[in-house]
This record gives structure tokens, C-alpha cells and sequence, in this order.
């Protein structure tokens, strides 16, 4: 009996912080995966972005007019939900700290890190603006943060008034590599989501509902067809014509979620401003230049749960990449 329950407890902590493995993730774009056992035991992580969402809007509407007989007026609800819980400093310390972990094991796997300004002396890199992390950005996609690390820079083609990164249309990462001395290339990208929103429209009842609930969740695409950021960790090296000479590649295969209680399960519905509150920092970065969205809900999560379950995600994400290369170095 005592082993069992023994088994039952281990089960139930498997369970509780399931980990994320080969099969949750897909090899899209990978070729040539045993050249790297050639490549230079050289790395410049070219990219290494968290986004974060922190803001969620959704709307429905009806127009009105007359139907059967009846003349109905138009309906217009809206809904706001702000992340409550965790702020700027809470996002910096998790991307902090998996960049570390993600360089040391980086170099314990034999790999010297390239820093930015040898980078930078290349001539793809030459007359691109050099950007220093530990910051966070609200303009590349709204509602979410996206924040790179404490000690790391990373170059942009160019970056509007409002401060939206352009790193042109092409990707240049083969001709980096072999201006490199074809060292291997490293871009990185993660995304979180906190809550679902669901728009509900009838024009026959003249109705319309906003609801939304908590859904925690690291996912595997952020924002729309023309404008996507892929959750992955690609390494690349050499140029072969005008692609890369291989590539091991990592996105997940579908979101994934926690069984932690991160937030409490709450639904909620348009038809009340929540009460006042202290204004979050991340207010100031992701509301400035959007005067039109407001809050009418707050989400509030666990702190310490969605720190220690985002770490655990990215890390184990970054782990499965890793292994990935350090297999095909062998």
C-alpha cells in the first residue's frame, strides 16, 4: 500500500509539472543537421526575445434597424483585461535569468559567445542600429511586452518614431554566418498568453457579449498572418547560394499549458468597470501610444507561479534545442 501511494504521489508531481519534450515541438526547416559537427564552435545569439501579454481587448457589435416590424437600436460592448499580479520587474528577472542558464549551458556544451560589437563590425551589421536589451517594448505587437535580457545586445535595421523594430523583409542570416567565419546563428522567440476572450453577436436579438476567462498558456504563434513571431530556437550556420548552409530548427508543435493553479478560475463578462486599483508600470509603456483602449477587468495571477512556470517552460523549451544541437556536434 505504501508503494503505491508512493507511485501515486510521483505520478501526481509528474503530472503537476509535465515536462515539455520532442514530442511537443516540431523540426520545420531543419536540414544538413549533422554539418554542424563541422561547424566553428562559435555562437552569436542574433535574437533572443520574450513577448509577454499583458493586455487583452475584445469587441462585439450589432447594428440596428428595423426587423419584422421592429426597430432596434445598435448594440456595442467592449472589454479590456489588464494582467494584474506580476510587472516590469517580474518579466525582466524571467528573462534574465533563462538567458543566463540558456549561455552557460551554451558554453558548457564548448561554444564561445560573440558578442554584439564583433557583430557588429560585419558588413550586414554596419548600418543597422545597435539595440541594448534589458528593455521593454510595447509597439511591436499590442498588449504584450516584448523584452530582451540584461547584458545582451542585438541590431535593427532600422526603428520607427514609435519605436517599432524593422529588420527588413529578407532574412540575412547566412551571409552573418559567413561573415562570421561561419559561426553558428542563434535566434530566439517565446510567447505567453494570460487570457481568452470569446466575442458573441446575434443581429436578429440586437445582442452582443464580450466574455473572457484565464488561460495561461506559452504559445506557438503571436499575432496575425501577415505579421507573425514563431515560439522557436533555430541555430544556423554557413551560406549554401542564398540560404544557410543547415539548420537545426525548434517551434512548438501546439500552446501549452500548466496544471499550476497560476490564476484562479474566474469568468468574466461586459457589464461592469472594475474597482480602482494602483496602475501597473507596464501601463505607461503600453498605453501611451494607444489613447482608445481602456481596462474594464483585471486578471490576477499567482506571482510566484507564473514566474517559476514561465521559467520551467522556457527553459525546458530552450533545453529540447539545445539538445537538439549538442546531438549533431557529437
Amino acid at each position: 500500500m505504501k508503494k503505491l501511494l508512493t507511485i501515486a504521489v510521483v505520478l501526481i508531481a509528474v503530472q503537476a509539472h509535465a515536462q515539455i519534450t520532442e514530442n511537443d515541438v516540431f523540426a520545420h526547416g531543419s536540414f544538413k543537421t549533422k554539418s554542424f559537427k563541422n561547424a566553428p564552435k562559435r555562437i552569436f545569439i542574433n535574437s533572443f526575445n520574450v513577448y509577454f501579454q499583458v493586455f487583452g481587448s475584445a469587441r462585439a457589435s450589432t447594428t440596428g434597424g428595423e426587423m419584422l416590424g421592429t426597430l432596434r437600436g445598435n448594440t456595442n460592448v467592449a472589454m479590456g483585461v489588464s494582467l494584474d499580479g506580476v510587472d516590469n520587474k517580474d518579466f525582466l528577472e524571467i528573462t534574465n535569468e533563462v538567458y543566463q542558464q540558456y549561455v552557460g549551458k551554451l558554453k558548457a556544451m564548448g561554444y564561445e559567445i560573440i558578442s554584439a560589437d564583433e557583430a557588429g563590425k560585419t558588413e550586414v551589421y554596419k548600418d543597422w542600429l545597435k539595440k541594448e536589451g534589458g528593455e521593454l517594448s510595447a509597439t511591436q505587437s499590442l498588449g504584450f511586452l516584448k523584452v530582451t535580457p540584461n547584458d545582451y545586445s542585438y541590431y535593427v535595421k532600422r526603428e520607427t518614431a514609435k519605436g517599432k523594430e524593422k529588420s527588413g523583409v529578407f532574412a540575412n542570416t547566412g551571409v552573418l554566418s559567413k561573415q562570421l567565419n561561419d559561426a553558428v546563428i542563434a535566434d530566439v522567440n517565446m510567447t505567453f498568453y494570460f487570457v481568452q476572450m470569446k466575442t458573441f453577436d446575434n443581429e436578429f436579438l440586437g445582442y452582443s457579449q464580450v466574455t473572457g476567462k484565464p488561460n495561461f498558456r506559452f504559445v506557438r504563434v503571436l499575432g496575425d498572418i501577415k505579421n507573425q513571431v514563431l515560439s522557436s530556437a533555430n541555430y544556423a550556420f554557413g551560406k549554401n547560394l542564398t540560404a544557410v548552409e543547415a539548420a537545426i530548427n525548434t517551434s512548438l508543435k501546439k500552446d501549452l499549458g500548466s496544471n499550476e493553479t497560476v490564476f484562479e478560475d474566474v469568468k468574466l463578462k461586459e457589464s461592469a468597470v472594475a474597482a480602482s486599483k494602483a496602475i501597473p508600470d507596464y501601463a505607461a509603456i503600453v498605453f501611451v501610444n494607444n489613447k482608445n483602449i481602456s481596462v474594464s477587468h483585471y486578471l490576477t495571477c499567482n506571482p510566484d507561479l507564473y514566474k517559476s512556470e514561465t521559467k520551467r517552460m522556457m527553459t525546458q523549451f530552450l533545453d529540447v534545442s539545445l539538445a537538439r544541437l549538442q546531438e549533431n556536434i557529437k
